[in-house]
This record gives C-alpha cells, structure tokens and sequence, in this order.
C-alpha cells in the first residue's frame, strides 16, 4: 500500500513537469543546431540570441517550478480540502511527510541531473567537450596518485551528503512553514511569515552555533587537525551537516507535530 503512494506522488510531481523538461532539451537542441550554423546574417544570429536566452530561461524554469510545484504539491495534498481524502488513507502524518519529503528531494534532484544532461548536449562536438573528455582521465589519476585518496574519498562522500541533507532541510523549512501558516485564516500570507521566521531563527542560531562548534575544536587540541590540508576541509564541512541536519529534524518534528495535532483543513 506505501508503494502506491509513492508511485502517485512521482506519477503527480513528474506529469506536472514533463512540460518543462520537453522544453529544456527543445531549447537545448535548438542552441546547439542554430550554433552550428556560421553566417554573418543578423536574423539568423538574432535567433541564435534567442534560443540560447530561451534556453537559459528554460534553466531556471526548471529549478523555480520545479520547487513551487513540491510545495504547491505539499500544500494541496495535505492541508486543503484534498486533506480530507489523503488523511483517510491507513497512513500516518510521518508517512505522508517522508513520502513528501523523499519524492519532493528526487524530483530537486531529477531537475538537476536533466540540466547537467542538457548542458552536455548543448556542449556537443565543441570545445568544450574535447576539454571535458581529456580532464577526466587527469582527474582520476591525480586523485589515485595522490597520497591522501582515503581523506579525498571521505571529503566526496561529504559533500554528496552536505547537498542531501541541506536540500531535505530546505523542502522541510518549507514544509514547517506551511504546516504553521494553515493554522491562521489567512494561510498563505501566514506561512510566507512563518517561512521568514524560521529563515531568521535558523540564520541567528547558526551566528551562535558556528562559533561556538570552532571554539570548542580549538580549545580540545583541533589546531594540528585544521592545519592538515583536506582534513580541515572535512572537518569545515562536517559542522554545517549536524547544523543542517538538526534543523532538518526540528522542521521534520514542527511539521509533524500540526499535522498530527493542529490539523487545520477548514
């Protein structure tokens, strides 16, 4: 039963954006054949301008409807009349929040991943992708060849969960927000408010906490630790993930907490 509730949150988050993805690779086509044609004609080159501009429109389409239509998805599905049916369903709040929340940080994904695929097309038989082709190669050696490839490996591993885990506390501060606002008649008004305020607590905690994180590596002996090269680099980034990840569980929890005990559908 779990899984046909995830396969209908993807099955409604995708139809909505298969538009703008058809559009992307459209534009992206579009660039790299009008660019393949070399004339000093100004309509021609006029329509160059054009579908590169359409194309980097298209971009950030992609990533700005892409993130209204995860909250819009939040929003209609639990917390409008839409609530009823949904939380009728033999699910829980959490579960309905996780489905949110994991389908909402795949389709983020998914928007990048089809940027990157888009860009590698518009970069086709140029340049761009000679140079790419022959970095790689260099890239890899040099990452076996140099002597501290397990630090190399933690700091990648790092940073992949750094970007996981700030994306999933940036859908659940939406999320939070909009939990808070539904509790007020004028909902969407109220969750903007609800959004600039947990945006504010989290930016001064975070004024607090960083300071305070450093000091206390400096005062337990870390000084030699942060002086050695990618090992401060890990460590730099470490921080920022627990921060992340405890406002993460904070917004997971205030969420949670409305949806199971304020619930507001009228």
């Amino acid at each position: 039963m779990l899984k046909k509730l995830y396969k209908h949150e993807f099955y409604s988050l995708f139809r909505s954006l298969l538009p703008i993805y058809a559009a992307l690779f459209g534009f992206s086509v579009l660039s790299r054949l009008v660019y393949l044609v070399k004339t000093e004609n100004s309509i021609i080159n006029t329509f160059k301008t054009l579908a590169v501009i359409g194309y980097v429109l298209t971009i950030i389409a992609v990533f700005i409807v892409g993130i209204v239509i995860v909250v819009t998805r939040f929003y209609r599905n639990l917390l409008s009349n839409e609530g009823y049916l949904t939380f009728s369903l033999p699910f829980t709040a959490t579960q309905h929040i996780v489905c949110k929340l994991i389908c909402g940080a795949v389709t983020v994904a998914v928007d990048f991943v089809l940027v990157f695929f888009s860009l590698a097309v518009l970069g086709i038989g140029t340049k761009a992708e000679n140079d790419f082709i022959k970095f790689l190669p260099e890239l890899f050696k040099a990452f076996f060849n140099y002597g501290e490839w397990p630090q190399l490996t933690l700091l990648i591993a790092e940073i992949a969960v750094f970007a996981i885990i700030t994306l999933l506390e940036g859908l659940l501060m939406f999320y939070a927000a909009i939990a808070i606002g539904q509790q007020f008649k004028n909902r969407v008004g109220a969750s903007v408010i609800a959004y600039i305020c947990l945006y504010a607590a989290s930016q001064i905690i975070s004024l607090i906490f960083m300071p305070v994180i450093f000091a206390f590596g400096s005062a337990s002996g870390f000084e030699n630790y942060l002086n050695s090269g990618i090992s401060a680099v890990s460590l730099f980034l470490l921080l920022p993930i627990v921060f992340s990840a405890l406002l993460g569980t904070a917004y997971f929890l205030i969420t949670r907490y409305f949806l199971s005990r304020k619930l507001n559908l009228e």
